[in-house]
């Protein structure tokens, strides 16, 4: 699938620590309330006051082109799997058609025909090392990305085993994407011969 993705247009313990600590002073802070209110005096204590009120930003922040950009080209690769493993021809033309231009779907809806002929589906799932993300002109941009694709590939439907790895754990490839109607689309991806490391 990596050919046919390249050639026809192609995402702890600290934080648990402190969350019981944070939980072990609160319930420390209310056992310490109630044996106070135990003792044969009433206590004063001063009541804190009224917090202001939460304000919500009137309109969103709104995602900027690089993260609109990465978000589409994570979806290509997850769209492809899918596309592959519909088995069908309409079903793919409608999955493509969200990630890639109307004019390559056509072509890669025929390369996934063959891996159907073959009876292939995909398994796993590239993990992804993007270094850069570069708006390279109005409407267009490129991912350079260090790609592991050791544990992705294509297997039988029928049998589940392993018949074509896609790559190697450090594959250098670079993916242009255009803007049309709002969306990002991939458009290409080549290979590139030169080291990478994440």
């Amino acid at each position: 699938m990596h050919g046919l993705r390249t050639r026809a247009g192609q995402a702890g313990q600290g934080r648990c620590t402190a969350r019981m600590a944070l939980l072990a002073g609160a319930l420390a802070a209310g056992l310490a309330a109630a044996l106070a209110g135990c003792g044969s005096g009433q206590a004063h204590v001063a009541l804190p006051r009224k917090p202001p009120p939460v304000r919500v930003a009137a309109h969103p922040s709104r995602p900027s082109a690089t993260q609109l950009v990465v978000t589409a080209y994570d979806g290509y690769w997850r769209a492809t799997n899918q596309a592959l493993d519909s088995g069908s021809a309409a079903a793919a033309r409608k999955i493509l058609a969200g990630v890639v231009p109307a004019g390559a779907i056509a072509g890669l809806v025929k390369g996934l025909q063959v891996l159907w002929g073959r009876d292939d589906v995909s398994y796993g799932s590239p993990v992804l090392h993007i270094m850069s993300v570069k708006i390279t002109g109005k409407g267009t941009a490129a991912v350079h990305d260090c790609v592991d694709m050791s544990h992705t590939g294509l297997a039988n439907r029928q049998t589940g085993q392993i018949v074509g790895a896609l790559g190697q754990s450090h594959d250098y490839l670079i993916t242009t994407l255009v803007q049309q109607h709002g969306r990002w689309l991939v458009t290409g991806s080549v290979p590139v011969v030169q080291s990478c490391s994440y």
